[in-house]
């Protein structure tokens, strides 16, 4: 969203409702107002204490939204998806744990990334004896509040959540209506037209390993896994209440490495490598970089929905340096790329279907496995984009992984295909998104010490900005071509599609 644009003339008054709403701001009418020392009161100020001082740092975490009535809780667009669909025999309570495991996680990296002066005030003010137990103090509350309030409160407690859990759009009406998107989207989806016809042409030539002559680094996962156990693990795991397959630590990695790519990157300059999210100082400036002497894929597990089940996606995100400019007027260049490379699994633990977007959520591409084949839906009717499919994607046989061709600079997606990994590559490590203490590049240490996320507040890589904003403003995306964060990206600017939504692969594709 796009807060910047027309933004000066609209900020007193929005001030001016913030201090006339500020003090009708009430209780919600299912919450007692318990005594001030009892342990629902205490938790309550050690909670709202630790997200009034993680607002005022700037260093919270996006990749979930907070709840404001239940500030112990959190949402994400999977979860929102079950809101109606509570009524089984403990759907209710797996879903509210869920809520609360986003919040959890969220304040470890919160509380890791404010300042150590702020983390031991707000231990002395809330009578916490240890600030390095701060996130444990506030998760130990988070806890107590939701049985209290929430599973063994009122039934309009839970009817209060059920309408709160929302999950924010990462489009902003107001600034397309300020653009006239309805006229100001023609141009994008010519833009777009003519990125296809330049780009997609590549997918219909069959894949072929890279030559010796050719300038292509490939990047094997230096851990190994089986992919039929693997599958034997998917095809295992209990089912929660809502339908999750329930997964351990162990059997997250090893679902990682068993489909983790090989990344095949046509290399021009050191821009090109692989390498690891760090903070570094240039100049006095605090600056996002990538170390290139760790070439490393942050990875993570989440669901999608298909066919009335859960299924399991396996998300690959990997840095370059840059997209480095090419001449002065360059709307896509700039400090900072990454791509994102997406497994979801069947229920029997088989890749079902790929896909890939760049950090910036732009060029989403799918690459279904037969039988699964895309189907008609209304965007292939009108200007918005609709679900883009260049080629479908092999069948691996026994050792064989999937290999991504990346061009140089654009590191565009050129083409894929099965093969097996060439003896002496590059390797690069798998890191857990939720694995501290840096919790992939949630929480990075900074030169002179601390944490920082790579992230700000609002999701966007700091210092990423492209010239290309100024431009596509009017669609409604805050800071369009920046580098984000998961669970933030905005994935079509013509129409509205979320990377994250857990419909998206059943509104296209049947099997």
């Amino acid at each position: 969203m796009n807060r910047t644009a027309n933004s000066t003339a609209r900020w007193p008054l929005a001030l001016g409702m913030v201090l006339v709403l500020g003090g009708c701001v009430a209780v919600p009418d299912w919450r007692s107002e318990p005594a001030g020392g009892s342990p629902q009161a205490r938790c309550l100020s050690l909670i709202g204490g630790m997200d009034e001082a993680v607002a005022a740092q700037g260093v919270g975490d996006a990749g979930a939204a907070r709840l404001k009535t239940f500030p112990y809780l959190r949402i994400d667009r999977f979860l929102a998806s079950f809101r109606h669909e509570l009524s089984a025999p403990g759907a209710f309570e797996d879903w509210a744990d869920h809520l609360r495991w986003l919040d959890a996680r969220a304040r470890e990296i919160e509380a890791s990334n404010l300042s150590a002066d702020e983390r031991a005030a707000l231990a002395a003010r809330h009578g916490v004896a240890d600030p390095e137990g701060l996130a444990a103090a506030a998760n130990s509350c988070g806890d107590l509040l939701l049985q209290a309030e929430v599973l063994a409160g009122p039934a309009k407690a839970r009817d209060a959540l059920i309408r709160a859990a929302v999950p924010p759009s990462n489009y902003n009406n107001w600034v397309r209506a300020a653009g006239l998107y309805p006229i100001t989207n023609l141009g994008a989806a010519i833009g777009y037209a003519r990125w296809k016809d330049e780009n997609i042409g590549s997918f219909a030539h069959p894949y072929a390993p890279p030559a010796p002559s050719e300038s292509v680094v490939a990047y094997v996962p230096a851990a190994v896994a089986d992919a039929e156990e693997a599958s034997r693990i998917v095809r295992a795991a209990p089912r929660t209440p809502l339908g999750l397959p329930k997964f351990s630590a162990s059997d997250v990695a090893q679902l990682a490495a068993a489909f983790a790519p090989v990344f095949e990157i046509e290399t021009e300059s050191g821009d090109d490598r692989l390498g690891a999210p760090v903070w570094h100082r240039e100049n006095g400036e605090l600056l996002p970089a990538v170390d290139v002497s760790r070439p490393t894929a942050t990875t993570r597990l989440v669901y999608t929905r298909f066919e009335g089940r859960v299924l399991p996606q396996l998300v690959y995100t990997v840095w370059f340096p840059a997209r480095p400019l090419q001449g002065r007027f360059d709307l896509l260049g700039g400090r900072i790329d990454g791509f994102i490379w997406r497994v979801t699994l069947d229920e029997n633990g088989a890749p079902l279907i790929y896909d890939a977007i760049h950090a910036c959520g732009c060029y989403h591409m799918f690459f279904p496995v037969a039988p699964l084949v895309r189907v008609p839906v209304p965007e292939d009717r009108d200007t918005r984009e609709a679900p883009l499919v260049p080629k479908a994607a092999p069948h691996l046989a026994s050792g064989e992984r999937i290999h991504l061709r990346l061009a140089s600079v654009s590191h565009y997606l050129r083409n894929l295909g099965a093969g097996k990994p060439a003896s002496t590559p590059s390797t690069y490590e798998l890191e857990s998104a939720w694995a501290p203490p840096a919790f992939g590049e949630r929480s990075l240490p900074l030169p002179e010490g601390g944490r920082q996320s790579f992230y700000g507040p609002t999701g966007i890589v700091p210092h990423t900005e492209r010239l290309e904003r100024f431009t596509l403003w009017p669609l409604g995306i805050e800071s369009p071509g920046a580098m984000r964060q998961w669970g933030t990206h905005a994935t079509a600017f013509v129409g509205e599609a979320h990377f994250d939504e857990p419909f998206l692969i059943e509104k296209a594709f049947a099997r």
